[in-house]
C-alpha cells in the first residue's frame, strides 16, 4: 500500500469525510510511521546487512565503543576480518574477571548497548582493538526514512503483505486524540 492508500483507508474506517477532515493527512502519516516503527521493534521485520551507513564500522586502534545508526534495534551478527564475534554483556564479563575493560588486542566479543533518549545505540568491542579495520554487521532495524504525506506514492519499508496490519496501530493512536467527539479509549484498546 502507498501512503495515499493508507490515508484513504483510514478515513473510510473512521468515517472522516467532512471538509476539513478531523485528522489531517500529516496526523495520519505520523500514526503510520509510529506503526511501522512499532512493528519493526516487536517483530524484527527489517534485517539488513547491505546498507553501508547501518552495517559498516571503521575501527580505530585504541577505541572500543562505536555509535551505531539510530535505526539499529539489535545486532544479529558482527564480523571482524571475516570472523564472527560472540555477543556478551557487562555482567558476563565482570563475572569472568574485572580487567576486561583494560585489555587490548584483536576483538573476540561485542556488547550491544541500546540507544536511550538522544543517545544512539552503541557497540563495544572486547578486547579494545589495537589496529584499524572494518567491522561488518547484520542488524534488525527500524525504517531509515520516515514517510511523508507529501510523498503519497511512497510505501513503508516492511513487507507489503504486512501493510494491512499497520492500520490497527494507526487507529489505536487516532482514538487517543484528545477531543470531546473523537476520543474513545475503548476503541483505542480494541485496535
Amino acid at each position: 500500500m502507498k501512503v495515499a492508500d493508507f490515508i484513504d483507508e483510514f478515513r473510510d474506517i473512521v468515517q472522516d469525510q467532512q471538509d476539513p477532515p478531523f485528522w489531517s493527512s500529516e496526523n495520519i502519516v505520523r500514526y503510520l510511521n509510529e506503526a511501522v516503527q512499532e512493528a519493526c521493534e516487536r517483530a524484527k521485520l527489517i534485517e539488513d546487512r547491505t546498507t553501508p551507513a547501518v552495517c559498516s564500522i571503521t575501527l580505530q586502534a585504541g577505541e572500543s565503543t562505536y555509535a551505531l545508526h539510530p535505526s539499529v534495534l539489535q545486532i544479529k551478527r558482527l564480523t571482524f576480518r571475516g570472523r564472527p564475534l560472540d555477543e556478551s554483556s557487562v555482567e558476563e564479563l565482570d563475572s569472568e574477571g574485572h580487567d576486561w575493560e583494560t585489555r587490548s588486542g584483536t576483538p573476540r566479543l561485542f556488547i550491544f548497548e541500546q540507544g536511550s533518549g538522544a543517545q544512539p545505540p552503541k557497540v563495544r568491542l572486547v578486547p579494545t582493538p589495537t589496529e584499524a579495520g572494518a567491522v561488518a554487521l547484520t542488524v534488525y532495524r527500524g525504517a531509515l526514512k520516515p514517510l511523508s504525506a507529501d510523498l503519497d506514492q511512497a510505501k513503508p519499508e516492511i513487507p507489503e503483505r504486512l501493510h494491512d496490519r499497520l492500520m490497527d496501530w494507526m487507529l489505536h493512536r487516532a482514538y487517543l486524540k484528545q477531543d470531546a467527539d473523537r476520543f474513545d479509549p475503548s476503541k483505542s484498546a480494541t485496535s
